[in-house]
């Protein structure tokens, strides 16, 4: 799989948008001071060195992470819906 420039820069984009809305405090800005300083390596990294890998091309890191967060987000509402305890952890928890 290969992402062009524009999905690259789409998915930096909600990459940095999860953590405006799920972080907070101190540890948000310590995130995003970090992502910030390394984001030239960051935005194309892949998620794995072996291309047999899941996510191993450029930008697969943060489509990886954008993918586990929408996922573990759906899971905590269906978890919720059919009753779970969701008072053990927090959305801000979860998503980090």
């Amino acid at each position: 799989m290969e992402f062009t420039a524009e999905e690259i820069q789409k998915n930096w984009n909600q990459f940095n948008s999860n953590i405006e809305k799920y972080i907070s405090g101190e540890r948000k800005q310590k995130l995003l001071d970090f992502y910030k300083k390394y984001e030239d390596r960051v935005v194309l990294m892949p998620a794995a060195h072996k291309k047999e890998y899941h996510n191993a091309f450029p930008g697969g890191y943060v489509d990886h992470i954008n993918r586990v967060v929408s996922a573990a987000l759906k899971m905590y509402d269906v978890w919720a819906e059919f009753g779970a305890d969701m008072d053990t952890f927090t959305t801000e928890e979860l998503i980090f």
